[in-house]
């Protein structure tokens, strides 16, 4: 909910910051100010305090890219939070199954994927190798929409066919505790990790009817594992 008196300099700074870093190459003051919205003058003002902080830096073509004081972020607020050291050692013992397996985060109506791993993605190139993807299309996505409150999620989804469809499946999600999107050939298995933390694991690949309810069960044993009293000791 927005705060009675917002500091839009901060909103719009941090969004200079989220352009930068899922931008993906070198973005100059007014593509990113066309891509947010904003006046060039004031993007490019914000851009160079980011770029002051180590937040942001120059290529040679004075294009801007994320700069070092981003990875020191990103360790600090991954080492803080703790979801990934807790969940780690159970998104392993899924890779049992055969199955892509995933752990994400719902950003506004994205889910940014921390992990994900298919079978033979090797031992430590789960970490940041995917980036964001839509809530609505994702079971992960579902599985956290399905933890909102509905008016909470028409005003990520104001498109009323889209919403219909969204609903349909958060409705199923909520009933069964577990959201099931199936995509042409394959489907993903979402389940929400209990808490304040909007984050989900997940299974996807070739999924027949009949493996889905014990796929289902050894995510939700994974996901009580992740979030137990003992796990935050870890």
């Amino acid at each position: 909910m927005l705060p009675a008196q917002p500091n839009q300099s901060l909103i719009d700074g941090l969004a200079c910051l989220q352009e930068l870093a899922s931008h993906g190459k070198p973005i100059g003051g007014r593509a990113m100010a066309r891509a947010l919205g904003l006046e060039p003058t004031r993007v490019n003002r914000l851009l160079r305090t980011l770029a002051h902080l180590g937040l942001a830096e120059q290529d040679e073509r004075r294009k801007y890219r994320p700069g070092p004081a981003i990875h020191v972020l990103a360790a600090q607020s991954l080492l803080g939070s703790g979801l990934l050291r807790r969940a780690a050692p159970e998104l392993e013992r899924l890779r049992r199954h055969g199955l892509v397996v995933a752990l994400g985060v719902l950003w506004r109506d994205q889910v940014a994927y921390l992990y994900h791993a298919s079978p033979d993605t090797p031992a430590g190139g789960a970490i940041g190798r995917v980036g964001l993807f839509p809530a609505n299309q994702s079971g992960l996505g579902v599985a956290l929409l399905a933890g909102w409150k509905n008016p909470q999620i028409a005003t990520l989804y104001p498109d009323a066919a889209e919403r219909r469809t969204l609903m349909s499946a958060v409705r199923a999600a909520r009933q069964r505790g577990y959201a099931l999107v199936r995509r042409d050939d394959s489907a993903t298995i979402g389940v929400r990790l209990a808490g304040a933390t909007d984050a989900a694991i997940g299974l996807a690949g070739a999924l027949p009817a009949r493996r889905v309810a014990g796929l289902a069960e050894a995510l939700a044993e994974a996901a009580a594992r992740i979030t137990a009293p003992e796990a935050e000791a870890l």
